[in-house]
């Protein structure tokens, strides 16, 4: 940028910051410049990789010449559920009106460039920044993080306890949560939690319902020690790790303590009558999110889904774990509207990493359906976007890009994130190549 241009474009920002202040619907009163549209965004990544055919398009089981279309997400997406439920049990729906109502979808948006992996794909919706080649899973990206802009950028600055990132699996995806970039890295960080490696692969209810310590549960706790030790308590020049000041460090550690110990009570994103044996990671990975959205109330939320990569192999399950984490999505977003300072001032995205290719491969499921990879074919480039909020704030109901005129990419995610917590214009423009997602809002 030429340094007039700069000066002016400051000068600008300068004097909108001291502007006359105006109220939005919501009743949160911001400045007229670098407004905030909401103070809470929560940003779901459908890990595992996400056919457009059976989720916006709700072909259910037509590309496989097997049997009826149908919505089999009926708390995001309108639509009718299939005729037939050949391969899935339906849950009711747990919200009156779909999501989709609620806010603007992205119906056909592309992954435009580099591999169609899954850390990869993560990699692209939290940098905005596309990857060319396979990524070295054993450091962090090269570019900021959408965690790393915001603590950096936000005015005043925030702490790492406003900044959380919940994922299903481990492996490479803790790293994400900040960058090798000069400028950023681990002192703007979020805290990172797994669920599922936190609290055991049985979820919470072992730990909430203990009574008498065993000698293997008293391992077991100890080493969950050890992790809160290692991973909250950190100093600025522990790195690599992320920061938390004293009294947050003890307030996480408190928190996971009296989840462990019951104190705190544990909800699953279940419809009633329905029992645990039908909880998925991914459930279990919502209602983490709820658990920590309802104590802490971050400003930015990162949470993720990966059961969704069975579809490799078997199809029928697949089908299923997609109607799941619908619900789970449904469910986390009824959560968001009872809590007095979440609700009316939440916005959601929904985006998966990537999506999966257009031809099957030779696997059969139990049903006799062919499984899909993701092979960064067309069809793997196909992705939708879901963003929800409250209205005034975020369009209702609207439905943008077709099969011939999709809209948007993966990229324009971060941007869409800056601009709704207002820290946008503060980020060096060559760091973010995408654009806001303006046609979600009003």
């Amino acid at each position: 940028m030429k340094r007039r241009t700069f000066i002016k474009k400051a000068g600008l920002a300068a004097a909108g910051i001291i502007g006359v202040p105006y109220i939005l619907p919501s009743g949160r009163l911001f400045a007229a410049s670098g407004t905030r549209l909401a103070n809470h965004v929560v940003l779901v990544v459908f890990g595992g990789g996400i056919r457009n055919q059976e989720s916006v398009q709700q072909r259910y089981l037509l590309s496989q010449g097997a049997g009826p279309g149908g919505n089999v997400m009926n708390n995001m997406l309108t639509g009718a559920p299939p005729a037939s439920s050949l391969v899935y049990s339906p849950w009711d729906p747990v919200l009156p009106t779909p999501l989709s109502t609620k806010g603007t979808l992205y119906k056909h948006m592309r992954y435009a460039e580099g591999p169609t992996g899954h850390f990869n794909g993560h990699s692209v919706v939290l940098t905005g920044q596309y990857t060319e080649t396979s990524l070295n899973l054993n450091i962090n990206p090269e570019f900021p993080t959408v965690f790393e802009y915001y603590r950096k950028h936000s005015e005043p600055a925030r702490n790492a306890m406003n900044a959380w990132w919940l994922s299903l699996d481990l492996g490479p995806y803790p790293a994400l949560n900040y960058s090798r970039h000069p400028d950023y890295g681990a002192m703007y960080g979020a805290n990172f939690m797994s669920p599922l490696t936190t609290f055991g692969a049985v979820g919470y209810d072992y730990f909430s319902t203990i009574n008498t310590l065993h000698p293997e549960e008293l391992t077991r706790l100890q080493t969950l020690r050890t992790f809160l030790d290692q991973h909250f308590d950190r100093s600025v020049t522990d790195i690599p790790g992320v920061v938390n000041t004293a009294s947050d460090n003890a307030a996480i550690q408190e928190f996971i303590i009296n989840i462990l110990n019951g104190s705190i009570p544990v909800e699953y994103p279940l419809p009633p009558g329905v029992g645990f044996e039908q909880l998925t990671g991914d459930l279990i990975n919502v209602a983490a999110a709820w658990k920590v959205l309802d104590h802490f109330t971050p400003e930015l939320t990162v949470i993720n889904t990966t059961n969704l990569d069975i579809c490799h192999s078997d199809f029928s399950s697949y089908m299923g774990l997609l109607h799941k984490a619908d619900y789970g999505i449904g469910w986390l977003w009824d959560k968001i509207q009872s809590h007095p300072e979440l609700a009316n001032d939440t916005i959601m995205i929904c985006v998966p990493e990537h999506g999966r290719n257009a031809e099957p491969n030779s696997i059969l499921d139990a049903n006799g359906l062919f499984a899909y990879d993701h092979t960064s074919d067309e069809n793997s480039r196909d992705i939708f976007c879901l963003i929800a909020g409250p209205a005034g704030v975020v369009n209702q109901g609207i439905t943008i890009g077709d099969d011939d005129d999709p809209v948007g990419e993966s990229i324009d995610v971060v941007p869409t994130i800056a601009h709704i917590l207002g820290f946008k214009d503060s980020i060096p423009p060559f760091l973010l190549p995408g654009n806001v997602l303006e046609g979600a809002f009003t």
